[in-house]
């Protein structure tokens, strides 16, 4: 009987999700009182209520925003007063800001939802990626960067095809790159950066990882240098591929910020740059010809860890 109310409760947030949305509306509905179906709710689920409803809010939030919607009056649509306080909330619940959210994850499709999905998804301790946790050296990357936006490329798995449909000759590139850079060891690096929210605009490069001093006296006029500060970060691993990787990045960006990282200790610091990290095992000289890169994602400690971490200390 719990569970047939609980169903009967998901299906009126379905149908008022642009709505104020309150937990003493709901209990009425229920025929508990507040207390008593916020607790049955919390202990069914595996989340609180108040919680889910704004959860469920992004995610709708989420589906227009990649139908084009603004941030801002999408924010506003869904009951969050300020661009802020939707962004404060999005990072609670998905661990990284929407900009940098919607710009790795290659689409957004609004999942139904029901008991035994949502018990799935507010399980702890069930993430199916592990990443390897690392404090990086300092180092810089040099390359080309050029200015595009979201709708000719939605996120850096694209990049590789991206580069020809703006007829820059990937090969030639490289080639220029190493040849300046021969004391570094061999390492390239895809990244996005400087996103602007209102317009979808963002800066992408393709470079070169340099970590000996002695190259970078070989900058040349056209390139650029963004350096790469250090510092806490999650490294996956794409599975090894046949034929390209492009897939596999695409398919792992897209478990990061889905499932990894709401559901770790950790969120996306956004003052420091994520970034595709291409070594030999891009050219398949490994695994049996098979492709494989690794994704490195800055982050750092959730305040709610952090909390939880010195309650216990």
């Amino acid at each position: 009987m719990q569970s047939e109310i609980i169903e009967t409760i998901l299906n009126y947030i379905e149908d008022n999700i642009i709505e104020n949305i309150n937990v003493e509306l709901i209990a009425e509905k229920s025929g508990y009182s507040a207390f008593h179906f916020s607790r049955i709710f919390s202990e069914t689920v595996g989340i609180s209520l108040i919680a889910y409803i704004t959860w469920r809010k992004l995610q709708f939030a989420l589906c227009d925003i990649y139908k084009g919607g603004k941030i801002l009056d999408t924010a506003v649509k869904y009951g969050f007063e300020t661009h802020g306080g939707f962004t404060k909330a999005f990072k609670k619940y998905f661990g990284s800001p929407p900009s940098v959210y919607i710009l790795h994850v290659s689409n957004n499709s609004l999942s139904t939802v029901n008991i035994k999905t949502l018990q799935t998804k507010f399980r702890k301790g069930t993430l199916l990626m592990t990443p390897h946790i690392i404090e990086f050296t300092p180092f810089s990357v040099v390359g080309y960067p050029s200015r595009h936006t979201r709708e000719n490329m939605k996120n850096t798995s694209d990049a590789p095809t991206f580069w020809n449909t703006i007829n820059l000759d990937y090969g030639t590139i490289l080639t220029k790159l190493y040849d300046a850079f021969p004391k570094s060891k061999h390492c390239e690096i895809s990244m996005c950066y400087d996103v602007d929210e209102g317009t979808g605009e963002f800066t992408y490069m393709l470079g070169r990882g340099i970590d000996n001093p002695d190259d970078l006296k070989n900058i040349q006029p056209d390139m650029k240098r963004v350096d790469i500060t250090g510092g806490l970060y999650a490294v996956f691993s794409t599975p090894p591929s046949e034929c390209s990787y492009i897939k596999a990045a695409q398919d792992t960006w897209n478990e990061i910020f889905h499932n990894w990282l709401p559901q770790s200790e950790f969120e996306y610091d956004e003052t420091r740059h994520d970034f595709e990290y291409h070594d030999q095992r891009d050219h398949g000289w490994y695994f049996g010809g098979k492709y494989q890169i690794d994704i490195c994602v800055p982050i750092r400690q959730c305040e709610e860890a952090k909390r939880k971490w010195q309650t216990e200390e």
